[in-house]
C-alpha cells in the first residue's frame, strides 16, 4: 500500500502549506486564511471464501472538500476513520471502514467509510456516502458476483472507481489484466493547484495462482483498491490487497476446503485529511 507521504509536499503547487492529519486530534490551524479540506473516509476490507463461491471487494470512503476559512482561534474537532480490518476466518464477511469527519462547531464535513466484503454473496458492498462539503463523492463500491473481486477505490473528481470482478476457476489467464478500483486522479507525484488534491494510482492487481505459491502482495495504491486472490491450494496463504488511503480491500478464495492454509481478504485503507491553504492573513 502506498503511503499517502509518498504524494504530499509542503508549499509547492500554488498551495501555501499542506497539513496532512492521519490521526484523530484537536487542531488548532497555524495560521489565519482560506484553505481547502479534505476528508477520506476509509475502505472496508474484503470478504474472505475457501469454497470457490462468490465473495465480494470492500467499498472505498466517501470523500468531502469544502473552502473554509481559518482562524487560529478556532479549534477544529478532527476524526479520522480506521480502515476495515481483515477477517478473521477462512469463510467470513470484512469489516468496515470508519467515518471520517472534521467541524469547528459551524462547518461539519463527514465523509463514510465503505461497506465490509461480503462471503458467499453477490450482493454489491456500497462505497461511503458524504456530506457537508462543496462536492461530496460517494466511494467506489467493491467488486461483486464472482469469486475474485477487487476493493472501490475513493472518488476525487465523482463516484469512486468499482473495483473489477475475474474468476478463479480456471487457470491463471482468466484474470489478466483485472484490478481493484483505480483513482480518478493519478499523477507521478502529489500535486495541487489552488488546493486541489491530485496524486492518486491505480488499483492492485489479481492473481489467479494454480501453482500453490504464497498470493500477497496485491495493494492498492493512494485512493485505490485492493487486487482479489485465488489460490487452488490452500496450504499456503491467500490474502487479498490491501486498499491504500480510503481504499476498499480486496477478495481472497480458494476451492479447496480440505487443505489447512488461511484464506484472507485484505485490509481496508485508513482514512485521511488533509488541510491545504490557499492564501494566508
Amino acid at each position: 500500500m502506498s503511503n499517502f507521504t509518498d504524494f504530499i509536499s509542503s508549499g509547492g503547487g500554488g498551495t501555501l502549506y499542506t497539513i496532512p492529519i492521519t490521526a484523530s486530534t484537536t487542531w488548532t490551524p497555524p495560521y489565519n486564511g482560506t484553505a481547502v479540506i479534505h476528508c477520506i473516509g476509509a475502505g472496508g476490507s474484503g470478504g474472505s471464501d475457501e469454497s470457490n463461491g462468490n465473495v465480494t471487494g470492500g467499498g472505498a470512503g466517501g470523500y468531502s472538500r469544502k473552502v473554509v476559512t481559518l482562524s487560529t482561534g478556532t479549534n477544529w474537532t478532527m476524526v479520522v476513520g480506521a480502515g476495515g480490518a481483515q477477517p478473521t476466518s477462512n469463510n467470513a464477511n470484512g469489516n468496515a471502514g470508519g467515518n471520517t469527519t472534521a467541524t469547528d462547531g459551524s462547518s461539519t464535513l463527514t465523509a463514510n467509510g465503505g461497506g465490509a466484503g461480503l462471503t458467499n454473496s453477490t450482493a454489491a458492498v456500497a462505497g461511503g456516502t458524504a456530506s457537508g462539503g462543496d462536492v461530496n463523492n460517494t466511494g467506489g463500491a467493491g467488486g461483486h458476483n464472482g469469486t475474485m473481486c477487487g476493493g472501490g477505490a475513493v472518488g476525487i473528481l465523482g463516484t469512486g472507481d468499482a473495483g473489477e470482478v475475474g474468476t478463479g476457476a480456471s487457470s491463471g489467464g482468466a484474470v489478466i489484466n483485472k484490478y481493484g478500483g483505480h483513482s480518478d486522479v493519478q499523477s507521478p507525484q502529489f500535486e495541487n493547484t489552488n488546493g486541489e488534491l491530485r496524486g492518486g494510482g491505480r488499483g492492485g492487481k489479481f492473481q489467479n495462482d494454480w501453482t500453490g505459491a504464497v498470493v500477497v502482495n496485491l495493494d492498492g495504491d493512494f485512493l485505490a483498491g485492493g487486487g482479489a486472490a485465488y489460490q487452488v491450494q490452500t496450504t499456503v496463504t491467500a490474502q487479498g490487497g490491501d486498499g491504500g488511503i480510503g481504499g476498499g480491500g480486496g477478495s481472497a478464495n480458494c476451492s479447496d476446503t480440505s487443505q489447512a492454509g488461511f484464506v484472507v481478504g485484505g485490509s481496508g485503507g485508513n482514512g485521511l485529511i488533509i488541510v491545504m491553504y490557499t492564501s494566508v492573513g
